[in-house]
């Protein structure tokens, strides 16, 4: 009895030790894209990458689209895959292209405004985040309908962008998002604290790692999106 008591301890001793190592790591990851994306933006600021963008037109923003979605859609699946190391230099990649084709757009806000937008940004994340490591509620049919429900939200975006042109529908879209982005956080975390959690308890710390990398994806992208939603919401109300 004894011996068998000492092997599930040990056992457990090192699922647990897998377990904070992957959530750990995640939320590391997610610092990291977030400090590489604001040196981007600095960088980006000085180079003049919005002059750049601009001077190419509809092909320059088509590109820098084009990078950007290559880059994350790799960067998933190779951390998918298990290939932690390469997924993760794809992901601060991201992350660094992200900050460089948004300089353009931050230009146009004030510091204060950007300021403000990033601190509550820091505070809903890690609200959010907390309520998705600690709540007990079954949250997997919670994903698909916020998914559903935020390319709803984005075709009328696109509509607007190229149609209407509405102020007041901007503002409206900005509102439907927000919600949208902290309920993602809130299903992204709690999805991840589970896989984290199954890869720990097989002893699986490949798959551990790997689950740390796809959920820094998720996180990030959740993340910046309530940050410009937000800067969206304050420069409405500020005319920036």
């Amino acid at each position: 009895m004894t011996t068998q008591y000492t092997i599930l301890s040990g056992g457990r001793e090192a699922a647990n030790a897998i377990y904070t190592d992957a959530m750990g790591r995640m939320y590391g990851l997610v610092a990291m894209g977030i400090v590489t994306t604001g040196a981007a933006l600095f960088i980006g600021d000085r180079l003049g990458v919005g002059d750049i963008l601009f001077g190419l037109g509809w092909l320059g923003y088509l590109a820098a689209i084009a990078a950007l979605f290559g880059t994350l859609i790799a960067a998933s699946k190779v951390a998918a895959s298990g290939n932690t190391g390469l997924g993760t230099a794809l992901y601060l990649a991201f992350t660094g292209m992200e900050g460089l084709f948004l300089s353009p757009i931050m230009a146009a806000f004030e510091l204060g405004t950007i300021g403000v937008a990033f601190m509550l940004t820091a505070g809903l994340f890690v609200a959010m985040s907390a309520v998705g490591m600690t709540t007990k509620r079954d949250l997997s049919k919670l994903g698909p309908m916020l998914f559903i429900g935020l390319m709803g939200v984005i075709v009328v975006s696109l509509v607007n962008v190229f149609l209407l042109q509405s102020s007041a529908l901007f503002l409206l879209i900005n509102i439907a998002l927000l919600p949208l982005f902290l309920a993602l956080t809130v299903w992204e975390t709690k999805q991840m604290k589970e896989m984290a959690q199954q890869a720990a308890l097989a002893g699986d710390a490949r798959a551990a790692n790997s689950v740390a990398v796809m959920g820094s994806i998720g996180l990030y992208l959740n993340a910046l999106n309530i940050f410009l939603v937000l800067l969206n919401l304050l420069g409405f109300l500020s005319d920036d």
